[in-house]
């Protein structure tokens, strides 16, 4: 069974978390045991977005998801590598 997620909205974990989750303003311990609260008042809603992140980070964040970005950056700099610029 997939969690559901709170976070607090800082860096890039909104884009990560996407729709996926809950996020609370940093520093807001309100805002915080407000989302909590919202987790608990609709406990199928919660369980869902769960199941979505996690089908989220397995699509983009799984091992061969990264492997495969990573092999898409070094196929870009390869076919860069022949530009003007020079390190």
């Amino acid at each position: 069974m997939a969690k559901p997620i709170l976070a607090t909205r800082v860096g890039d974990i909104p884009n990560i978390l996407g729709d996926t989750g809950y996020l609370a303003a940093p520093d807001a311990p309100a805002d915080l045991a407000n989302q909590l609260a919202a987790i608990f008042a609709d406990w199928p809603r919660a369980q869902q977005l769960g199941q979505q992140a996690r089908e989220r980070c397995c699509r983009f964040y799984s091992l061969e998801a990264m492997a495969t970005q990573l092999q898409q950056v070094l196929a870009n700099c390869r076919s860069n590598s022949g530009s003007t610029y020079r390190s």
